[in-house]
């Protein structure tokens, strides 16, 4: 809707995107009742990673180039940050999918579980943010710890690709799928990477994103009829073959593709240019 406003400039849009956009904080920090799926008793409170991350993402799309929304937003970007950051545990080592509400490790398997693809798309959330808030320190942490750890840990050495699932103490973990390569985590890596390598130049990021991008293109595209695959097994053979389902939809890969075309046309205007 806020995307909508923006070429059609019809108020009725902008106005639907804020509404929502409050909604949404509403869930996300105050009351998520209205999501229709109440806690089971005794179930404790927990922070999902993907619930800050996600409200980042949106909150970047509503201030992009409107100065007058910085100030009505920038608290809450400033609590997913803070919400984003609980999850990088263990002295910056692992980022933890699910935390206690008060940004503790939880005990099991659910506690101990990283998922390598959401690391690295909170990475390049939080590098974003860094560049919005002039904060180096939250550029160096995204970069260390959601990007690189992330992915050193999160890269299959036997069959390429990055795991789905990873148990960050090296047990087997208990989703049946953990060890499959779905096309997202390599999306979110293309753009982690690029964008922190734009930023510092450290020939580590670029050197990843080639080994990520070769792996990819090899093995997700369909040559034949277009389109990406989004699910492979470990060693990378295709194991579903529709291209669009109830997850797979037309978000992650023309974000992912639009964004590195972005960022590489610059990099190259930038070395044209010396």
């Amino acid at each position: 809707m806020d995307e909508l406003w923006r070429v059609t400039q019809q108020p009725r849009y902008q106005k639907e995107a804020q509404e929502m956009m409050e909604q949404v904080r509403v869930w996300a920090c105050e009351d998520p009742s209205g999501l229709g799926r109440p806690p089971m008793a005794g179930d404790p409170p927990v922070s999902s990673l993907a619930v800050p991350m996600m409200l980042l993402c949106l909150v970047h799309q509503l201030e992009e180039g409107v100065p007058e929304r910085g100030d009505r937003y920038r608290q809450l970007g400033d609590w997913c940050t803070d919400q984003i950051l609980q999850h990088l545990q263990r002295d910056g080592t692992v980022v933890l999918e699910t935390v206690s509400s008060d940004g503790k490790e939880l005990p099991g398997c659910r506690g101990r579980l990283q998922n390598p693809g959401h690391a690295l798309e909170a990475g390049w959330f939080l590098l974003r943010q860094g560049q919005r808030r002039g904060s180096s320190s939250l550029i160096t942490t995204a970069l260390e710890g959601f990007i690189l750890q992330p992915f050193a840990s999160g890269w299959d050495p036997q069959g390429g690709g990055l795991f789905y699932l990873q148990d960050v103490d090296g047990h087997s973990p208990t989703q049946l799928e953990w060890d499959m390569k779905l096309w997202w985590p390599h999306t979110e890596a293309l753009v982690a990477l690029l964008l922190g390598y734009q930023l510092n130049r450290d020939s580590r990021l670029l050197q990843h994103f080639r080994q990520v991008f070769t792996w990819t293109f090899d093995h997700f595209p369909d040559g034949d009829h277009g389109e990406w695959y989004g699910y492979l097994s470990r060693q990378g053979s295709v194991t579903h073959t529709f291209k669009g389902g109830p997850y797979k939809g037309c978000f992650h890969l023309p974000r992912a593709l639009y964004l590195c075309e972005t960022i590489l046309d610059t990099l190259l205007a930038e070395t044209s240019s010396c």
